[in-house]
């Protein structure tokens, strides 16, 4: 995954490949420069698809479920936390 300036956030698919490991970029969506960490944690809640964490610089936070479908890899919005703010920094 990767945000670009204008707040896109692009998918980086992997191929496996060592020579070529990932696909062309497919874009997820606009309007992610709302959020001030986004963290990609692997799969949270157990259903094998690989999920995403993003804060909003007012300390929100929101769970983006995974849909597996790289077209359309995340469902809507889910906030699963406030105050976040008072981290530095995210990861996983």
């Amino acid at each position: 995954m990767s945000r670009d300036s204008s707040g896109v956030l692009w998918l980086y698919k992997g191929t496996g490949d060592g020579n070529a490991p990932f696909e062309a970029r497919t874009k997820v969506g606009s309007g992610w420069n709302q959020f001030d960490a986004l963290v990609a944690t692997g799969d949270m809640d157990l259903d094998g698809k690989a999920d995403l964490i993003a804060r909003q610089p007012s300390g929100d936070l929101y769970f983006y479920r995974g849909t597996g479908d790289a077209a359309a890899p995340f469902a809507g919005k889910r906030q699963v936390g406030h105050g976040y703010q008072t981290y530095r920094v995210m990861f996983s």
